[in-house]
């Protein structure tokens, strides 16, 4: 049988799987269910309630937190408090920090100029004004002093595993487990173990932020060693370098561009974080957004939403166009490197002028009330989201109940509302006929261990939202991915709505979700789908634009319609990319339908936030969190399917 035979056999039986566990599921419905209420305690959720409050308990006694966590609180804290001291947090006895903001607005700008060119020098300080504009300077110095630190720390740790990765195999065997965990595991899960940890504040913030950037940077930088020319580093260790000088003189240099790239996607990644991690107590852009949502003030959290976005575009340029200025090397003539040269030195020169300045005249250190418009911009947004949801109930309010009752409902009771070992044959006899034997042993053992947690109800409500998402997430990222990847012009236009999907941190779409579609599961499933679908849609396309051209010409000039050649050539020979994509979209679905326990999606994000709030529900917080893990690797390793095995020999 051939490979497409064997796929259709296997979409066959898995019709079948899912056919018979429908009818008997709709015969069982409501029959051991597992449900357990909010207040009520599983025999591990109470267990580990126990434990959450011995932590708490023991803190100030304990030899651990004495001698190791306690003093790397006080390291961080007091490592990210001096970097706030310099751009945000006035030191004890003064009204400004040691820079006032015009000091800051031309550093930045200055240093942006130094590491790219004027043009992205000027965009970057267009953006920083912004924020300010917007009535948010202090507030988002707050968010870049975290964001410096956190991917400062990162950096330490991230650079020098990553090296080691790429030039031991064994290390990066070793690291990989890790690194694909970090991968599946929602933000929110590492949120409430830090806090109990680390106490809520900065160095808790600063951590997870941590724990999220820095297998980013590992993956990047071993990607970068890996991946160097044998011959240059042949020619030194043929002129007796030794190891530290091949890394030193020939290995990093050569990897310089990709490195910085490792830098880019660390920061980016770090400001994603830095806003959610407002949760625990880091200060800045976060705190009003979150404030926002639990009262439902859509102008505010529009403003702080626009302020994350202004400086997240500010850092994603910056650091790419730095990448792109190391790629290209610098200008080629004498002519261009004088007048470089001049910048450089008048610009230093200026920026001097503008920290003094900041230091000594009120307007140029406390940014002016007369260029805040932040009241204004509310305004705006709460007067939109009026005529909105006044004028286009039809969508945010009918379509959302007939997307509940029709759609969400009749998958959740499937899931939710079935007996719990019936849904457990049932997924497992899938995970083994899509991903393999392997997978569904794997796939069975997880589930028999959320199960064991006490919160297998809530855990089938998130896993029903996290389908339904991923469902639509594959839709559009295959049909907006496929036009992508054949016209250069729509990939061209959608380039920036792809980037600013992927730079926004999740809590920014909370916001306007919340104003449109109210507390609901829609609302979390409609988060789901906006977060990740720019990805789904970006591998897609590539995996498109890499079909060879050969191909597609042979299957025109046979007279294939445009129809035919995407359906008969382009989507099966990029097979891999939309099952990449999909696995993708899965993952990112899972962890934005957690967040939206914030706005009322229920199951196991629910109780991931109020276990934070409520040390009684801390058990099932903390339990929640390991549902959520178990979860995310069940749905990882099936979405990766099962290796195709060779074909060769069966023409």
């Amino acid at each position: 049988m051939g490979l497409t035979g064997v796929l259709r056999l296997r979409w066959v039986q898995a019709l079948v799987v899912l056919g018979v566990w429908f009818v008997v599921a709709t015969l069982l419905k409501g029959v051991q269910t597992q449900e357990l209420s909010t207040a009520t305690d599983s025999p591990f959720t109470a267990w580990m309630r126990d434990v959450a409050a011995a932590i708490r308990g023991n803190r100030t006694e304990s030899p651990v937190f004495i001698y190791f966590f306690n003093p790397i609180r006080g390291f961080i804290e007091g490592f990210i408090e001096i970097i706030m001291s310099v751009i945000s947090m006035p030191a004890q006895g003064n009204l400004i920090p040691l820079l006032g903001w015009f000091g800051v607005f031309v550093l930045i700008g200055y240093i942006v100029y130094a590491s790219s060119n004027l043009r992205t020098a000027l965009f970057s300080m267009f953006m920083l004004l912004l924020c300010g504009m917007l009535g948010m300077w202090v507030i988002t110095m707050d968010t870049l002093a975290m964001t410096l630190g956190a991917v400062f720390l990162s950096l330490i740790v991230a650079l020098p595993l990553g090296v080691w990765a790429g030039l031991n195999d064994r290390v990066m065997a070793t690291l990989r487990p890790a690194l694909d965990l970090a991968q599946v595991l929602p933000t929110l899960v590492y949120l409430a173990p830090l806090a109990l940890v680390f106490l809520i504040g900065i160095a808790s913030a600063t951590i997870a932020t941590m724990i999220y950037s820095i297998p980013i940077c590992i993956r990047i930088t071993a990607h970068a060693i890996k991946s160097l020319k044998a011959g240059p580093i042949e020619a030194a260790e043929a002129a007796g370098s030794t190891r530290w000088q091949l890394l030193t003189k020939v290995q990093l240099p050569m990897a310089k561009s990709t490195l910085i790239l490792a830098v880019n996607q660390t920061t980016l990644a770090a400001l994603s974080f830095v806003v959610i991690a407002a949760l625990i107590g880091a200060p800045g852009l976060g705190k009003p957004v979150i404030e926002a949502l639990i009262i439902r003030n859509v102008g505010d959290g529009v403003v702080a939403g626009l302020a994350v976005v202004c400086l997240a575009i500010l850092l994603d340029r910056a650091t790419t166009a730095a990448v792109n200025r190391d790629q290209h090397g610098f200008a080629a003539s004498d002519a261009a490197k004088v007048r470089r040269r001049i910048g450089l030195v008048a610009g230093g020169l200026f920026t001097i002028v503008a920290i003094v300045l900041s230091r000594q005249v009120l307007w140029f250190a406390v940014f002016p009330e007369s260029l805040n418009f932040g009241k204004q911009v509310a305004g705006v947004a709460d007067a939109l989201e009026e005529w909105i949801t006044s004028n286009l109930d039809f969508v945010t309010v009918t379509g959302s109940e007939w997307f509940t009752i029709w759609i969400l409902n009749p998958l959740q009771g499937v899931l939710a509302e079935s007996p719990w070992w019936l849904t457990l044959i049932a997924v497992t006899l899938l995970a083994f006929i899509l991903a393999g034997r392997t997978v569904g042993i794997l796939v069975f053992f997880l589930l028999a261990l959320i199960m064991g947690t006490g919160l297998w109800n809530d855990t089938m409500l998130t896993l029903s939202m996290t389908l339904l998402a991923t469902v639509f997430v594959v839709i559009i990222g295959i049909v907006v991915g496929v036009w992508a990847g054949r016209s250069a012009r729509v990939d061209r236009f959608l380039k920036p709505f792809l980037d600013a999907g992927q730079t926004m941190p999740a809590f920014v779409y909370l916001v306007p979700v919340l104003a449109l579609f109210g507390p609901t599961r829609f609302a979390a499933i409609v988060l789901g789908v906006v977060y990740a679908a720019p990805v789904v849609i970006r591998i897609v396309a590539d995996g498109i634009r890499k079909v060879p051209k050969e191909s597609v010409e042979a299957a025109i000039s046979a007279g294939s319609t445009n129809l035919q050649v995407i359906t008969k050539v382009q989507l099966p020979i990029s097979r891999r990319s939309i099952l990449l994509g999909v696995n993708q979209g899965l993952i990112f679905v899972l962890a934005v339908v957690v967040i939206g326990g914030f706005v009322g999606a229920g199951g196991l994000g629910y109780l991931v936030i109020v276990g934070q709030s409520k040390p009684e529900l801390a058990g099932k917080g903390l339990a929640a969190g390991i549902a959520i893990v178990l979860l995310g690797i069940i749905l990882d390793r099936i979405a990766q399917g099962r290796p195709e095995k060779s074909t060769q020999g069966h023409h």
